[in-house]
């Protein structure tokens, strides 16, 4: 009986399709301790990397989120082997520190370019064949940041509203298909992002705003070392992929959740998505 059973498992294994993931910024952080969780579930990874590769048994690809011509190559190469995409997890990205006058424009442009746009070329690749499929899911990484604004990380925080405004609003209109679109919201993270952060370079002559951009750069690592660990992010972000119904937002932690109360009163967003769903159906008629 038991012989049966382990011989009835491996055949169930061999004709059950895997499921497919493009994660992007998947070399360090939470990136990569999502790519690992996903293999670890059984999804064939795509994990795409700017700088360099690792030597985890995924499937590595280049993809800079600011090429449209790379997004474009990237993906036609995991459809062209795959035949299908089952999940999009939009993780790329990087901060931004300084009062909103000591930023340059051309350096808001570039935050701008890897948190939201970025996301948005991904978006707009893989949603064709999502909608042939009628199936998919979009996760978009957001943060705190995204719903409230930090002094000294405007700017990183105006990429991450735009990119919860877009997943609101994608959250709906992809429900025809039978898209699912989510946030997931960590607060700070024992990662290399705080270490990474740029800083902006605009000249005020305003000892306030040097102070605040030198005691952020000081204090981010501080914050990260105690931060939440990546593999509990990463394993939150495969729970929701692999959820039928799942929420809009979800918060990484207790903590995150506490500070996200004080501003929004829908912590999953699902009441907001139901009511613009209603919504859409009034414009469209039906």
């Amino acid at each position: 009986m038991r012989f049966f059973i382990l011989l009835l498992m491996v055949f169930s294994s061999l004709f059950t399709e895997q499921k497919v993931v493009l994660i992007t910024g998947a070399t360090i952080g939470i990136g990569l301790a999502t790519a690992k969780a996903f293999h670890r579930e059984g999804w064939r990874v795509w994990a795409g990397f700017r700088d360099k590769t690792g030597d985890e048994p995924f499937r590595w690809i280049d993809l800079d989120v600011r090429k449209e011509e790379q997004i474009e190559t990237a993906v036609a190469a995991l459809l062209s082997e795959e035949g299908r995409i089952d999940a999009l997890i939009n993780n790329a990205g990087y901060g931004l520190i300084g009062a909103e006058e000591s930023i340059m424009i051309d350096e808001a442009k570039e935050q701008f370019e890897v948190n939201f746009f970025g996301p948005l070329r991904l978006i707009q690749a893989i949603t064709p064949t999502m909608r042939k499929q009628k199936s998919g899911h979009i996760i978009n990484i957001s943060s705190t940041s995204g719903v409230r604004a930090v002094p000294g990380l405007g700017i990183y925080g105006a990429s991450k509203f735009a990119l919860e405004g877009l997943s609101e609003s994608l959250a709906v209109t992809l429900t025809p298909w039978n898209i699912k679109v989510s946030l997931v919201e960590p607060g700070g993270v024992n990662n290399a992002w705080a270490n990474r952060v740029l800083k902006g370079s605009r000249q005020t002559n305003e000892p306030l705003y040097e102070r605040l951009i030198e005691t952020l750069a000081q204090k981010l690592p501080e914050y990260s070392s105690y931060g939440q660990n990546c593999d509990e992010i990463a394993k939150l972000i495969v729970e929701v992929a692999q959820t039928a119904d799942p929420d809009m937002r979800y918060q990484t932690s207790a903590k995150v959740k506490a500070t996200l109360s004080k501003k929004l009163v829908d912590l999953t967003g699902n009441k907001m998505r139901d009511e613009q769903i209603k919504f859409m159906h009034e414009v469209i008629g039906k």
